[in-house]
């Protein structure tokens, strides 16, 4: 079963949220890359340069994620991560979308067991603890299930709609 964390977050919310995570010793995968690209440990200024909506964060203390090739489409001979296998975290971020913030969402599975046959480590279970925990200490939303951080309740209060995931995503408020 996955744990699934939904939250809103500002650019400064995000780049609080890296640095609380430096000394995990994350690396920064983009969901799907080139051969040649080079991960990038998880930093606070790294939050700056991120592109892309999705990214990988890989706990690579014991051994590189599994790849697989990209095999159709115009990305192909590009590498993607299995993501059930491998020990990472799948991250997809909160992008501003128009004139309101969209939601974005922490993603893992912990209960399949990795490429070596066994389950995923109790390191890497205790790495995505820490990323729960920083997530948890935003400010619930109301309707429930996602977390708000002070930067997107801040720019709640300017007037910016925080809009859940899909196509109709439902509008969130800060509780309280």
């Amino acid at each position: 079963m996955a744990d699934v964390i939904r939250f809103f977050m500002a650019p400064e919310d995000e780049k609080s949220f890296f640095r609380g995570l430096e000394p995990v010793g994350f690396l920064v995968y983009p969901e799907i890359f080139d051969p040649e690209y080079t991960p990038r440990p998880l930093t606070g200024t790294l939050a700056a340069e991120l592109t892309d909506a999705t990214y990988y964060f890989a706990f690579e203390r014991d051994g590189p994620p599994v790849f697989y090739p990209i095999k159709r489409g115009r990305r192909q001979g590009a590498l993607g991560i299995d993501e059930v296998r491998s020990e990472v975290i799948h991250y997809q971020r909160s992008l501003p979308s128009g004139d309101e913030l969209r939601a974005g969402e922490v993603w893992v599975d912990l209960s399949v067991s990795t490429k070596s046959g066994g389950s995923k480590s109790e390191a890497f279970r205790q790495a995505f603890v820490k990323v729960r925990d920083l997530l948890h200490r935003f400010r619930r939303s109301q309707p429930v299930g996602h977390f708000i951080g002070p930067g997107a309740a801040r720019l709640y209060q300017t007037g910016t709609p925080l809009r859940g995931e899909g196509h109709k995503g439902v509008l969130h408020r800060p509780f309280r």
